[in-house]
């Protein structure tokens, strides 16, 4: 058991050992910055086998000499690039974030050799992208800018030429070039300030952030999962065993994000994991499995393993005692992928951040950090769960029946991910009508603790029962069941709703955004998820509010739906280099989108409103 322990905390701090970067000075916060294309505007020519690039650049910027250069479009490696020949002299610069460079200010030309590699491809046209990259004075540095041309090859490679394709372009500060509008819930804001920290201060950061995702909706559907795992310890359960069972399924959860992370460090946005892991096949399996474990909770049956693989089980048990921990360590591990999707503001300000470094040791250590921020709740469970639970009698049977319906609760949560929001409902209700049931409410009345669970009893039975009639009139929302029938007759003269237009695949959504700007509107993109439960809030909450409505009414509204989580789903993530949902991006009248205004994770109505006041100017 030690050294499974042991073991584990090894490959977390190796992790952090190899996330030891170099960590970017302070930027300022509030600067005005010019667009890419303004603070360096190139004039591109080819001709004879050679890249010829005119920059003229602005005041108080200046082009990095060495991230100039030509790639090739094509996947097959056609040409080979000489080394770029300057008609001014570099000046040297001692950069803060790399040491020093060589830089160029107000104006450069260059002229970058291309050369055919085989005699069989002179004459050949080919497409090449040229690639270039310069920062402001004040400290931001731009992304590497490309351009793409053609060029006919009419030299072949000499066998002394240095090949440029391998430059890798330098770290970028996620700092937008505008000044954004303030809001609470800005993950750019986050990534901004990572980028600006040094390695402690990002880890430290880390762990407080998932210290605060632990109470969000998408981290507490675990707690039950933990709690039904030390519940069916039964008796002897001691507070150091219960810690050591939590502290396996935290690791487990940790190492899901550390990897996640390492994942999204190496590709990118792309690598989204989680949401791969919301199809409804999973989903299904996954609710299937707390079922099955519910009923063993209940007294249905004994959970056991065949007995050729006790048997071996058993023998191993005589040398350690890690077997349960391992166990519970993949659970921890499912639990992550699959019962905690969502993306929240801080969750996706730090995935952006990752991202843009491209380090995936500093991805592992910085979402391992998170991860174990988020375990800390549940680590305090552990450690109390051996004192809290009874270690005898009847009231063991009845812990064991309530963690039972807890894990029944976190079923249907994973169920209401696709299911139609009415079947969930009525899930929702018979689960609730049961209980009650059991708690008594049909009992006879009786005198002390008896007519107290009766009386909560009967509160569970009559709030299932509307559910069922709510969900008869088509209702969804299990907090207000009854809500259609305030819209009958008497409906609020204030309620207003938000109209989307649902799309699901970029071809949609192209056609959508050239509607907008045809109509000279500004267009709001919102990605929703059935399973994604600040989605739904977000949807109840903000999008429902009558002021949003009107702060809208001009405003042409789209709805990427990707529920489904397909092939097109995960196109319309990767177009926008988007994590997951919640996500709302704002598009001006010409079709092109106001980075700055990016919301990434939930936001309420009146943080909404104030987010919205820039988009006015765009009109």
């Amino acid at each position: 058991m030690k050294r499974f322990f042991w073991l584990m905390w090894l490959v977390i701090w190796s992790a952090v050992v190899q996330a030891a970067v170099p960590s970017f000075d302070d930027i300022p916060a509030e600067e005005e910055y010019l667009p890419v294309e303004q603070a360096f505007k190139p004039i591109i020519s080819t001709n004879a086998g050679q890249v010829h690039v005119g920059f003229t650049i602005a005041d108080g910027y200046y082009l990095y000499k060495k991230r100039v250069f030509v790639i090739e479009q094509g996947t097959e490696p056609a040409i080979v690039t000489g080394e770029p020949q300057f008609n001014a002299t570099a000046q040297i610069k001692n950069d803060p974030n790399f040491g020093r460079v060589e830089i160029f200010h107000h104006a450069v030309a260059v002229d970058l050799p291309v050369y055919a590699k085989q005699r069989t491809q002179l004459g050949q046209d080919v497409a090449v992208t040229l690639s270039y990259q310069g920062c402001s004075e004040q400290g931001l540095c731009y992304p590497p800018q490309k351009i793409h041309t053609q060029l006919r090859l009419t030299q072949l490679a000499p066998t002394t030429v240095v090949n440029k394709t391998d430059v890798q372009p330098i770290r970028i500060s996620d700092k937008v070039v505008t000044t954004a509008p303030k809001a609470p819930q800005d993950a750019n804001g986050l990534a901004s300030f990572l980028a600006n920290s040094s390695l402690w201060l990002v880890l430290a950061t880390f762990l407080v952030l998932g210290i605060g995702l632990s109470f969000t909706p998408c981290v507490l559907p675990m707690v039950p999962i933990l709690s039904g795992i030390i519940a069916g310890q039964g008796q002897g359960l001691s507070a150091k065993r219960g810690f050591l069972l939590s502290l396996s399924y935290v690791i487990g959860m940790a190492t899901t994000y550390a990897i996640a992370g390492m994942l999204v460090g190496y590709f990118g946005a792309s690598a989204n994991l989680s949401t791969w892991m919301q199809s409804p096949v999973v989903l299904s399996v996954f609710a299937a499995i707390f079922v099955l474990l519910a009923l063993a909770m209940f007294g249905f049956y004994e959970l056991q393993l065949p007995a050729f693989i006790q048997d071996r089980l058993t023998h191993l048990n005589q040398k350690q005692q890690g077997g349960t921990y391992v166990g519970v360590l993949l659970m921890g591990i499912l639990s992550a992928l699959v019962v905690s999707p969502c993306v929240s503001a801080p969750l996706a300000g730090a995935l952006l951040y990752i991202s843009s470094t491209g380090d995936m040791f500093l991805g592992g250590a910085a979402l391992l950090a998170l991860g174990l921020g988020m375990g800390t709740p549940l680590l305090l469970i552990g450690l109390g769960g051996g004192s809290l639970i009874p270690k005898a009698g009847q009231w063991m049977v009845i812990v064991k029946s309530v963690f039972g319906v807890l894990l029944l609760m976190v079923a249907i949560w994973l169920l209401s991910r696709f299911l139609a929001g009415v079947v969930t409902l009525v899930l929702w209700g018979f689960l609730l009508i049961v209980c009650g049931i059991l708690m008594g409410a049909l009992d006879h009345t009786q005198t002390g603790w008896p007519r107290f669970w009766k009386g909560l009893g009967v509160g569970l039975l009559v709030w299932g029962v509307l559910l069922l009639v709510g969900a008869a009139n088509g209702q969804s929302n299990p907090l207000q069941p009854l809500q259609f029938s305030m819209s009958n007759g008497q409906a609020n003269p204030e309620s207003s709703e938000v109209n989307f237009r649902k799309v699901t695949t970029t071809q949609e959504l192209n056609l959508a955004l050239a509607e907008a700007k045809q109509q000279g509107k500004t267009a709001l993109l919102d990605f929703y998820a059935d399973w994604c439960i600040a989605c739904v809030e977000m949807a109840h909450d903000t999008f429902s509010s009558p002021k949003v409505a009107q702060a809208l009414s001009s405003v042409m509204l789209i709805q990427a739906d990707i529920t489904q989580n397909d092939a097109n789903s995960q196109a319309l993530l990767t177009h926008f280099d988007l994590f997951g949902p919640p996500s709302v991006l704002f598009f001006d009248a010409q079709g092109q989108e106001l980075k700055t205004m990016r919301i990434m994770g939930s936001m309420g109505a009146e943080d909404f409103i104030d987010h919205l006041k820039p988009l006015a100017a765009t009109h």
